[in-house]
């Protein structure tokens, strides 16, 4: 018997090594600003170790970050990204992987114009893999193209193609 507990995905976690870089990259593309981690507590910050975050997420007791949750609509229960740079423990960025590796491998978007979003990017400097490009998958034709964020989370954009 199948139990559905489950509802939604609620957020999607992205780690970064620089928050000001990756928040400016989330916005280029669409996100805004949900929750900023850092002024939401009533009676001031409080580390993610003091929270008690430690031992949930297998990491020392004394982490500590800084983190948003971003959004890409008005509906403050849609899926969130939150976005991470952790100051307590440090992280270095991976080496650099294949889309074919196990594990989540990118995320994609649904846009409005591939086009411009891609001239946004490569003015930007960001690492775009190409151009949009048309594809007809399962019946649905589509633009997408790939953009790396600073850290080397692989974006996925997709834009619908009417018929």
């Amino acid at each position: 018997m199948r139990t559905r507990n489950a509802l939604q995905i609620f957020h999607v976690n992205v780690n970064c090594s620089d928050f000001d870089r990756s928040l400016a990259f989330y916005k280029l593309i669409g996100f805004r600003e949900l929750v900023d981690f850092a002024k939401a507590e009533k009676n001031g910050p409080r580390s993610f170790g003091e929270i008690g975050l430690g031992p949930l997420f297998r990491l020392p007791e004394n982490i500590d970050g800084r983190a948003v949750f971003l959004v890409l609509g008005d509906d403050r229960w849609e899926t969130r990204l939150d976005l991470i740079e952790w100051k307590v423990p440090r992280s270095e960025r991976p080496p650099k992987r294949t889309l074919a590796h196990l594990g989540v491998a990118r995320i994609c978007l649904k846009v409005k114009d591939c086009f411009a979003l891609y001239k946004a990017l490569t003015a930007g400097g960001y690492d775009v893999y190409s151009e949009p490009g048309l594809i007809d998958m399962a019946g649905t034709r589509q633009y997408v193209f790939c953009c790396e964020d600073p850290d080397g989370v692989v974006i996925e954009f997709m834009q619908v193609v009417k018929s």
